[in-house]
């Protein structure tokens, strides 16, 4: 159910995401499983996402602070770098720029030492936005490049004809991220 809400939520079906979402996390509280401290951490990143997505700042800031206290009691920092991206949007869009900059500062702390490219170019894409908002484009243009080149890793471990790496190169994020500098069709040559 948690990745049938995530799918959901990410093709924009909102209502249909949130049914799912918390539906599941009904179920883990009346059924505890050993595994739901690992779960609960994509099952709070896409209740997030669900909400944010709907427009509703107020329940997509209870999941993502929710989000970021679960990856707090552990130590898995894929997601504990998502959990605090996810608070920097939040933030960004309720206009707290001075709360989203802490979260992304707590976003890359979380990544240092550790190799996640899942969370890298994501919150490298985030703080990329945060700092054009508050003006400091150097600071945004040092995001943008480290996000696109994780981005252009992460695409070149996939050869160049699997579907895969075309949906990931298509994606709205990362063609924000990419902007003209590269078509994914000609990146496929250069792998």
């Amino acid at each position: 159910m948690i990745f049938a809400g995530a799918a959901e939520a990410g093709l924009g079906n909102n209502e249909r995401a949130l049914e799912y979402l918390l539906t599941c996390r009904d179920e883990m509280r009346q059924h505890a499983l050993l595994d739901d401290w690992y779960n609960r951490m994509p099952l709070q990143w896409a209740l997030t996402e669900a909400w944010l997505s709907k427009g509703d700042l107020t329940q997509a800031r209870i999941e993502a602070e929710e989000f970021v206290k679960v990856t707090l009691t552990n130590g898995e920092r894929t997601f504990r770098a998502l959990a605090f991206e996810a608070n920097a949007r939040v933030a960004i869009a309720e206009g707290d720029l001075p709360r989203a900059q802490n979260c992304i500062a707590q976003a890359v702390q979380a990544m240092e030492g550790y190799e996640i490219p899942l969370a890298h170019w994501k919150v490298h894409a985030t703080a990329a936005e945060l700092y054009q908002r508050t003006g400091e484009r150097d600071a945004a243009e040092k995001h943008r490049e480290l996000s696109s080149a994780t981005i252009t890793k992460l695409a070149n471990s996939l050869p160049a004809e699997e579907p895969l790496r075309q949906i990931f190169l298509s994606a709205p994020a990362v063609r924000n991220i990419l902007g003209d500098r590269e078509t994914p069709h000609s990146r496929g040559k250069e792998a």
